[in-house]
């Protein structure tokens, strides 16, 4: 069961170099200097709108500046509030579009991507999936190109969500966590596994087609 205490955002980062530069003051020196670590601009304005926007809404939650709002990371890099306690977030970007959830009493982790039909995801998962979840992603064949890859990047999101949620990370537990049970499911079905929940996210945002976003939760 999702926590009724958890909520879910999105920004666009394709914003005004107005915006940006709005946004720009909110930062701490730490990332303004990870944001001109980018080489390319777009890369700069991604980065800046996807950290603003975070502030901004942890800024609502906490009834504070956004500006005054410290981050720590854990040693695998997972953000986490340094001056304030008692709240949890997590955000992915993937393209110009970022999403967020945060929650008041419970770990969670959240994923992103867009659908690259250009990727060869069959090789990807022979290498790092389950033999469950190759076998449901192969399944599909050349009849379903849509299903072959919306079956494999919702394995990659629901993995990449558990990963953030547990603080493990992904490469650590691609081929140990069978999210098969999902790949075929409809939006909005849930996953336990231990003592997280995986959900395939679509009425709780209003994503645009071409993605998929899952997000973990510990139950």
């Amino acid at each position: 069961m999702m926590s009724s205490n958890l909520q879910f955002y999105q920004a666009r980062l394709d914003i005004s170099q107005t915006e940006c530069d709005r946004l720009w003051q909110f930062l701490s020196e730490d990332e303004r200097s990870r944001t001109n670590k980018f080489k390319r601009e777009h890369l700069k304005r991604n980065f800046v709108a996807a950290r603003g926007n975070l502030r901004i809404i942890l800024g609502q939650w906490l009834s504070c500046e956004p500006n005054e709002i410290q981050f720590s990371y854990s040693d695998r890099g997972k953000p986490y509030l340094q001056n304030f306690q008692d709240i949890y977030f997590n955000l992915a970007h993937s393209q110009d579009l970022a999403v967020y959830a945060v929650c008041s009493d419970r770990e969670v982790g959240i994923d992103l991507e867009f659908i690259n039909y250009k990727c060869d995801v069959e090789s990807i998962a022979k290498r790092y999936f389950l033999p469950s979840e190759q076998k449901i992603i192969k399944s599909f064949g050349d009849r379903d190109k849509h299903g072959k890859y919306l079956a494999f990047y919702r394995a990659w999101t629901l993995k990449e969500a558990y990963g953030k949620a547990t603080g493990q990370g992904i490469a650590n537990i691609l081929d140990r966590v069978d999210v098969a049970p999902l790949l075929e499911s409809p939006a909005g079905e849930v996953l336990q596994i231990g003592n997280w929940i995986l959900k395939l996210l679509s009425t709780e945002l209003e994503i645009e087609q071409g993605y998929s976003a899952t997000v973990c939760i510990s139950n």
